[in-house]
């Protein structure tokens, strides 16, 4: 594992703990972007771990992703639609005018468990070798 991608993992793990510890504070919408985050940095593991890129914007870290999930067919495809929802999350968090009601506890504990499976099979993914890409396609 490329020394990047084990800071990039670690940052996100940092991101889920603190996603848990705002919620129990009842701060849902910053739990929910905060588990963004972690699916974000968990990405950009990934990526590096992959590709030796480091994207830096949302947008370029969820283009990458999902090609890398497409080449890949170990990793489960709904990857992809678990950051892209997540993305919605955060961007409610940090621009919605009536944040009160925009996150719910529940939507936050929702989108935890949905960064906590995101991280650990980001994780065992850079564990194993990619597989090698399909020639039929």
């Amino acid at each position: 594992m490329k020394s990047e991608t084990a800071r990039y993992m670690i940052i996100a793990e940092r991101a889920l703990v603190q996603a848990r510890g705002n919620l129990d504070i009842n701060f849902p919408d910053q739990a929910a972007r905060l588990a963004y985050y972690a699916e974000f940095h968990a990405a950009q593991a990934l990526i590096v771990e992959r590709s030796g890129k480091i994207p830096k914007t949302h947008k370029g870290v969820q283009q990458l992703f999902h090609k890398l999930v497409r080449a890949e067919p170990q990793l489960d495809p709904t990857l992809p639609r678990i950051l892209t929802n997540s993305y919605r999350d955060k961007e409610i968090a940090d621009y919605d005018a009536d944040m009160l009601d925009s996150i719910t506890a529940q939507d936050a504990a929702d989108a935890i468990a949905a960064a906590s499976i995101f991280v650990r099979a980001i994780q065992q993914a850079i564990e194993l070798p990619p597989a090698p890409a399909s020639t039929t396609e």
